[in-house]
């Protein structure tokens, strides 16, 4: 066998991130007002550069508590009703400090009576009376116990799908036939099993407030023209960034020569990042007259695909821009992420309802019950179901807690 070298020529072709493309992408993840503080920095640096800040300044703006509820004000409201001795209560609140945000507890209960010097025991009754706030599905040490608190607030849980549940960690070791073969299932009923647990919530304290947010300075500006919407950028917020007329060409490969290259290019980067974010608030403007014009039980199901398609921009340039953008609407200002939502269950005859909206007219529903005879979870349910919307009386309860609206008791209670 010899050996030999040879030399070769081929072809090949690829894409190449270059420096504009990438600062443009990276504008489309910062708000007006972080723009402006960006570009200030940079044009600093650049005697090209002639920049003009937003006549509403770029002082970082307050911070202000997030709307509803912490998870831990949530629960700790609830114990009172659940938990009835004080000796007990002392337990409860050290249940919830193991809390994580997503209302798995972070730590055994034998850990934390170890903590509290207190035998297990009495941990486990409180753990199983504070496993009853809503929504299902806090309090839970894994996610199978998650999915079956929720389950169980339904009703009687079926044999095969506590088996399914107990056996739940085989599927991400070999899928769907693994973990028919860890429950001696058929796989047809395996995947109906599983086509149950999706429909519930593996994060149950995902709606809950967790921390101080900012407050949003607009970057789009919503009017009412006659019965559309128009949408502009926001002059009191963006800057505007031009070029300086030095006078004599530089040298070519200068210093000075290098720096006018690097300021046109960033010229064209905003410009496209300004032009993107105004195309999709054109497209919203399109999508979302009735949420701008009645409010949340107007919102359409939208999802950023479908407007990435409309604009001929990647889902992910979307995805950016709508995370840091926000806009002067005639509620209030608002992120741009509220104007988008995923469709909720529906009957096919019946037009898409996103998740907000079936919230607010849940919400209408409950202001307009009887006092005396406030509606439970079940009632509400069917009569969303009457109106098309496929909606478990689970659901309409996490739905209810994220609105802020206590439990039927509670409402006839403070009648």
């Amino acid at each position: 066998m010899k050996l030999r070298q040879e030399v070769a020529l081929r072809q090949q072709l690829g894409l190449r991130l270059n420096q504009e493309l990438a600062r443009a992408i990276g504008f489309l993840e910062l708000s007006n007002i972080d723009l402006a503080q960006s570009l200030r920095e940079i044009a600093q640096d650049n005697p090209w550069l002639r920049l003009q800040m937003p006549r509403g300044g770029i002082e970082g703006a307050p911070e202000t508590a997030a709307d509803g509820p912490t998870l831990i004000e949530h629960v700790l409201t609830c114990i009172p009703g659940l938990v009835a001795r004080p000796e007990d209560r002392r337990i409860a609140v050290a249940l919830t400090e193991a809390l994580d945000q997503t209302g798995f507890l972070t730590e055994t209960v034998e850990q934390v009576a170890l903590r509290l010097d207190q035998p297990p025991s009495r941990f486990e009754s409180v753990l199983a009376a504070l496993q009853q706030i809503e929504p299902r599905g806090l309090f839970a040490r894994s996610l199978s116990e998650c999915l079956a608190l929720q389950l169980a607030a339904e009703g009687p849980v079926p044999p095969a799908l506590r088996r399914v549940l107990e056996a739940l960690p085989s599927l991400t070791e070999g899928g769907a036939s693994a973990l028919a073969r860890a429950t001696g299932l058929p796989l047809p009923e395996v995947q109906q099993a599983l086509a149950t647990l999706r429909d519930l919530d593996p994060r149950p304290a995902a709606a809950f407030a967790t921390a101080p947010t900012r407050i949003r300075v607009a970057d789009l500006i919503f009017e009412p023209v006659g019965e559309a919407w128009h949408v502009r950028l926001n002059p009191e917020t963006l800057p505007i960034l031009s070029l300086h007329d030095l006078g004599a060409t530089p040298a070519r490969g200068s210093i000075l020569s290098q720096a006018r290259v690097a300021a046109r290019a960033l010229v064209r980067a905003l410009d496209r990042r300004n032009r993107a974010l105004l195309a999709v608030g054109e497209v919203l403007a399109q999508e979302q007259a009735e949420f701008l014009s009645r409010g949340p039980i107007a919102l359409r199901a939208l999802t950023m695909r479908a407007v990435a398609e409309r604009v001929g921009l990647h889902e992910s340039s979307v995805s950016r821009l709508i995370n840091s953008a926000s806009a002067n609407t005639p509620r209030g200002t608002l992120a741009l992420r509220k104007f988008f939502a995923r469709s909720v269950r529906r009957h096919p005859e019946s037009p898409s309802n996103s998740g907000p909206a079936v919230q607010a007219r849940l919400t209408e529903l409950i202001a307009k019950e009887d006092p005396r005879k406030p509606l439970s979870d079940e009632a509400l349910a069917r009569q969303l179901g009457a109106e098309g919307i496929t909606a478990s009386r689970r659901v309409v309860a996490n739905w209810r807690v994220k609105a802020g609206i206590a439990n039927r008791s509670k409402r006839r209670c403070r009648q």
